[in-house]
């Protein structure tokens, strides 16, 4: 099967908290998971690197947009390594091969009557110097009295219809200017979106209700062109003042870095997108469903790419001790610092465990302190260490014989089938969770047979006993693979095991290597020592 994994692309605006990450993780599951099924994964994200947050962070730090934007990128990809995102691509917006590519699909648009030319009445913002698109325009619904967002209030009116209009950036009234734009014909997709829509399969409720809000609503064209001095240029005559508005070369940039993967590889890109063989993974925040659901499909439509098998991993928000995340009042955790001073394991562990997956969710401190604690350490770190310490005290370090029984093994062999088909269907923390349970049955096992007192009594049955818990630690290493990759690793070390598989395997000879703790217990004393420094911050 070939698969593409797209992950949302991060505004280069500001360094990554856990808020933008917590969306983002699932993406590295699926692209882990599909590896080890022996699937070719395309896995591409990159940074966001025009449009008016790149431009505003520009003019407040004192630098130009590329500046600005290429500091931030450069984070980027210091904190998804550490975090080990397994990207194939980590690219971004502001380079030669993605802004020739965007240049041919808006040429190819427009010839084929999709993009047309049209002069409009737009909201111009004094302060900033810019024109306004409706998203960046706030105001109050004058038929629900509910603030906009995005432009829009919960019945989908036009900014044109709110009162008390700001603009977003600056908080400054807009006025009104004409001026000339290209327009992409969204309205001439929309049986194209509502044929996916009722065809879609195992989309998440978020995606759903709100893809189902804009097809109620009737899809409208939208401008893309912006009267600005930083992006890509428009590849058409009478437009050269004009840039591509960032909301379609943004999108594109899913097409532009699996075409620039699989052209490095010498494949087509098209094997993956409409292949018969083939599916798509979208894995973004809430705040963007629409364009995964609804605009970027168009496009693809607009470019002669018909019905890719799209899968939206569309999470909710992650909140931070009971409050949203916010830069602007510094009330976060940065992926630099917790990367730093934590098991990056135990992070992903516990952001799969207790992430916003189908609801908003809360990291809180001590959460994730005791699930590191009494998880982690105390299951399966304990289980790890407490078999390979016996083996390694009482038998030389060497694998004993024995036998799976039929049942053990079934249960295994079955197991990865069963969180597969959870983790292809987005369901990550109902598959995390089998596999703990697993882990909780195999210490039982241990604790039942008790091997300390069978090695004096009856060194055939210690021996079986010990296999077996071998064979849970090697398969539980690959169950555990997508989600923490390091401690896994650090298993098949320890084993001289082979490179993971997502299949049942046993190991049935060899000498163990030099135990290393996979879990350190952290102090509960961290809890308040980090919780002060939110604080402190605020």
């Amino acid at each position: 099967m070939n698969v593409i994994v797209g992950n949302a692309w991060p505004y280069a605006n500001g360094p990554l908290h856990l808020g933008r990450v917590a969306v983002l993780l699932p993406g590295d599951i699926l692209a882990r998971y599909h590896r080890l099924m022996g699937d070719d994964v395309i896995f591409v994200s990159g940074s966001d690197s025009h449009g008016m947050p790149v431009y505003s962070k520009a003019k407040e730090e004192g630098l130009t947009p590329q500046e600005t934007s290429e500091k931030y990128h450069k984070e980027f990809v210091k904190c998804f390594n550490k975090l080990n995102f397994s990207f194939d691509l980590f690219t971004r917006t502001h380079t030669e091969y993605h802004s020739k590519k965007v240049k041919e699909f808006i040429l190819y648009l427009y010839e084929k009557g999709y993009i047309y030319e049209k002069e409009t009445e737009q909201h111009y913002c004094e302060e900033c110097k810019v024109f306004l698109l409706d998203s960046d325009v706030k105001g109050i619904c004058p038929n629900c009295n509910k603030e906009s967002i995005d432009g829009q209030c919960p019945s989908m009116c036009g900014s044109s219809e709110l009162i008390d209009k700001r603009c977003r950036f600056c908080n400054k009234v807009p006025t009104t200017k004409k001026s000339k734009h290209l327009f992409f014909a969204l309205s001439k997709f929309e049986k194209d979106v509502r044929r996916a829509f009722i065809r879609q399969h195992g989309w998440r409720e978020n995606a759903q209700v709100i893809t189902k809000r804009y097809l109620d609503g009737g899809l409208r064209d939208r401008a893309i062109t912006r009267d600005f001095e930083w992006g890509i240029d428009v590849p058409l005559k009478g437009f050269e003042d004009k840039k591509i508005y960032v909301w379609i070369e943004a999108v594109c940039g899913y097409l532009t870095a699996s075409m620039q993967c699989a052209e490095q590889r010498g494949e087509d890109y098209l094997d993956y997108w409409g292949g018969e063989d083939s599916k798509v993974y979208f894995v973004h925040g809430k705040d963007n469903i629409p364009f995964h659901t609804v605009i970027f499909p168009s496009l693809l439509s607009g470019l002669g790419i018909k019905n890719p098998n799209i899968i939206e991993i569309s999470s909710e928000y992650l909140k931070l001790e009971g409050k949203q995340f916010s830069t602007v009042k510094n009330w976060a955790i940065w992926v630099d610092y917790i990367a730093e001073n934590y098991n990056v394991d135990s992070l992903r562990y516990y952001l799969m465990l207790n992430g916003p997956e189908i609801k908003a969710s809360d990291f809180r401190w001590k959460d994730f302190i005791s699930t590191n604690n009494n998880e982690l350490v105390g299951l399966y770190g304990n289980f790890v260490n407490r078999t390979l310490s016996f083996i390694e005290n009482n038998f030389e370090g060497n694998i004993p014989r024995g036998k799976m029984p039929l049942e053990m093994k079934n249960k295994l062999f079955n197991l990865y089938f069963e969180v597969g088909d959870l983790i292809e269907e987005g369901r990550f923390k109902e598959g995390l969770s089998k596999i703990m349970k697993m882990v909780k049955d195999a210490n039982k096992y241990f604790d039942n047979e008790k091997p300390w007192v069978s090695l004096e009594k009856n060194k055939l049955k210690c021996e079986n006993t010990l296999y077996i818990c071998v064979q849970f630690i090697v398969n539980l290493s690959n169950l555990f693979e997508p989600f923490m990759p390091v401690v896994s690793k650090k298993i098949r070390d320890i084993l001289g095991a082979k490179e993971p598989t997502w299949s049942y395997v046993e190991k049935n000879s060899g000498k163990i290597n030099k135990l290393e703790i996979l879990f350190e217990k952290i102090d509960r004393k961290n809890v308040e020592k980090e919780l002060n420094k939110l604080k402190k911050r605020v």
